[in-house]
């Protein structure tokens, strides 16, 4: 069985691990110490601060393995980004070329470097271990973040995003990057993620070019990965397509890949999710195998508390009836309030 809490501080070694697993590509979550420490931090101070509007607060969740203890995925939030520095992407867009006289009409498609999402609230940095790569593993772990914010609203925007991981291979090879970054900031591309992970993104402002960048322009396997997943992050934006996201036209300025956004309340976790009370039914009596038992997301506590798990469960008028064992997972007891969604 799994579960999802915060991270804390012993999650450290655990969380080195996922980033170097992860590999290349994921900036906002880099194989570095000191910054993940960092990260762990910030989430801590957030889940001990009262906020009555987002800003730029962290939130870090790890998932947990119960029948080893052991930290197996990772997963977060940002209440804003975009306020200390923009946040930029790439908008695709098409400008018109146009000739009355030769009666030519061109539509050609740009890349206009903006900070659309600046101001928003962004889902980032799901890493699973490779051999938990199961569908309720992944489905906890990405879902459990929504039910957060479900029941904190005021911590975030009407809009979220997700950035997803475009293509590069192993050995941090982009061919996106290397058509265009690469002229600009003289440095591969697995230098330019890893500096973007750990230091001040105003580098990027320094040497992104201003101009429109026409597409046409760029090698043909670079338009090729415009858009395009990576593939190790096929499910995950899988995932999030089936939650409600949409590409909108945006992508990463490093590596092209898919940006993809959502109103807050559309997103079928949070929309369909219920709350009221654990109904705790003695699994010795029922098992909580009935018609109407599933398997439900359920989370309990508050902030610093939280907690999200699987669980066969029964949905009553009253509340979700749930089993001595997930409620001991929970450490929560009958009458407690709960949040639950079907998995």
């Amino acid at each position: 069985m799994y579960i999802v809490r915060p991270a804390d501080f012993q999650d450290l070694p655990a969380l080195e691990r996922l980033a170097q697993q992860a590999g290349i590509g994921f900036t906002n979550f880099p194989a570095n110490r000191d910054r993940l420490n960092d990260k762990i931090a910030s989430s801590k101070r957030a889940l001990q601060t009262d906020v009555v509007n987002p800003g730029s607060e962290t939130y870090l969740f790890v998932l947990v393995d119960e029948s080893t203890g052991d930290v197996v995925g990772t997963s977060g939030l940002e209440g804003m980004v975009g306020i200390e520095t923009p946040f930029y992407s790439y908008r695709i867009d098409d400008v018109v070329h146009a000739s009355p006289q030769l009666q030519i009409h061109n539509r050609i498609p740009a890349l206009f470097l903006c900070h659309d999402y600046s101001g928003t609230s962004r889902m980032m940095a799901m890493i699973l271990d490779r051999h938990h790569q199961n569908p309720t593993a992944m489905s906890l772990l990405s879902r459990a973040r929504l039910l957060f914010i479900a029941k904190h609203p005021d911590r975030f925007t009407q809009k979220l995003f997700v950035e997803l991981r475009g293509d590069s291979d192993k050995r941090g090879y982009s061919p996106f990057w290397e058509s265009l970054g690469k002229h600009f900031f003289g440095m591969d591309f697995k230098k330019a993620d890893y500096l973007s992970g750990v230091s001040s993104k105003h580098f990027i402002a320094d040497l992104m070019p201003r101009y429109p960048i026409y597409v046409p322009t760029l090698s043909k396997e670079a338009q090729d990965v415009i858009g395009v997943v990576h593939e190790e992050s096929a499910k995950t934006s899988d995932l999030l397509l089936d939650e409600g996201f949409e590409f909108r036209g945006y992508v990463d300025i490093f590596d092209a890949g898919p940006t993809v956004e959502a109103r807050t309340r559309d997103l079928r976790t949070i929309r369909e999710h219920k709350s009221g009370k654990a109904l705790i039914t003695p699994t010795s009596e029922s098992n909580l195998k009935t018609e109407d038992a599933a398997t439900y997301l359920v989370a309990a506590g508050h902030l610093e508390d939280y907690r999200v798990t699987s669980a066969q469960a029964t949905a009553q008028v009253a509340g979700l009836s749930i089993d001595e064992q997930t409620q001991s997972r929970l450490s929560i007891s009958s009458g407690s309030r709960i949040q639950w969604t079907k998995l």
